[in-house]
């Protein structure tokens, strides 16, 4: 038994074929093939062809490190930026509540 099919909505779709499109630009710019850029993220070759297709069930970690690997930007260029951008919204989501409250407050009057 196989992994369960993904179904994107269109806007994820278009990122993640971005994405995989400009992993391949950027592996190939390089002259590396898949197995290669494998070797540097710590996958396999059929990983980073999933990547390059934009296939939705390639984990998460794998993209990031195929991503790092290359140097291929996902949210900002510079990394220091994308630390500090990192740290700030992890103060951000330390100071919010733990849970959230319901919007309406059940009513006890009976």
């Amino acid at each position: 038994m196989g992994r369960e099919a993904i179904d994107l909505v269109p806007y994820a779709r278009d990122a993640a074929l971005l994405m995989g499109a400009n992993v391949r630009q950027a592996r190939i710019n390089r002259r590396w093939t898949a197995a290669e850029l494998g070797a540097h993220a710590g996958c396999s070759r059929y990983t980073v062809s999933a990547i390059e297709q934009g296939s939705p069930s390639v984990a998460f970690g794998n993209v990031l490190n195929v991503c790092a690997a290359l140097g291929v930007s996902l949210f900002v260029p510079d990394r220091v930026e994308l630390s500090r951008l990192a740290r700030a919204q992890a103060e951000v989501v330390r100071l919010m509540p733990d849970r959230v409250m319901p919007r309406e407050v059940p009513s006890d009057a009976f």
